[in-house]
């Protein structure tokens, strides 16, 4: 297995790792029965939180430094689907050119087979008394690297083990890639990433198509 900068560190699963792609009901059957983190205070509260961490990596396909900055006031319910609205984007910085900030908004469905995974995220944001979905500490540490964010990995580390925050984001983009008749440039559209970045996280088999 090839080793990837980043994550939790060295034994983070690349992409190139993944053999199978589970489904939403899979997916939200293996949070809610994991135990996650062993915490013994407010164990409610802290194991609903790291649900809807893991439940909003999949529904938005977003990375982990974009989820822990959503707050609860950029929360909008509509008729079928819950808004983000302005989710700020986390771009890797070009050599030579300065960082763009880009902005985006998900849509969290009230229907269908993902529903349920909205649901662990409304949850938790009903039990929340503050405006930070995730309040970790955003801090560099003396490996330059974003306190919070680590965090936020291990959490998702403990609560699904057998998944990277990474991967959970690639299934959520090829769910949304399969439902939308293969659209990519649609699917680029949404999640604001290039096209060509955007292949590598999708399943190429050829089982998938039918026979012409």
């Amino acid at each position: 297995m090839q080793r990837k900068k980043g994550g939790t560190g060295k034994d983070r699963k690349t992409l190139k790792a993944i053999q199978y792609y589970p489904g939403p009901n899979e997916i939200y059957k293996l949070i809610i029965e994991s135990e996650g983190w062993p915490y013994v205070e407010k164990r409610e509260f802290y194991l609903a939180r790291d649900r809807a961490l893991a439940a909003l990596l999949y529904l938005g396909a977003l990375r982990i430094s974009e989820a822990i900055r959503i707050r609860k006031s950029q929360f909008v319910e509509k008729k079928n689907h819950v808004l983000i609205r302005g989710i700020r984007l986390s771009k890797s910085r070009v050599k030579g050119k300065p960082r763009r900030i880009e902005y985006r908004d998900v849509r969290l469905p009230l229907t269908g087979e993902r529903e349920p995974l909205t649901m662990l995220v409304l949850h938790y944001v009903r039990l929340l008394k503050g405006d930070r979905l995730f309040p970790f500490s955003l801090r560099k540490d003396k490996n330059d690297q974003t306190v919070g964010c680590k965090r936020a990995w291990q959490i998702v580390k403990a609560l699904l083990p057998q998944f990277t925050a990474h991967w959970l984001r690639a299934f959520g983009e090829d769910y949304l890639y399969s439902e939308w008749d293969h659209d990519i440039m649609a699917l680029s559209d949404y999640v604001r990433v290039d096209p060509r970045t955007l292949q590598e996280y999708l399943r190429k088999r050829h089982e998938k198509y039918p026979v012409v």
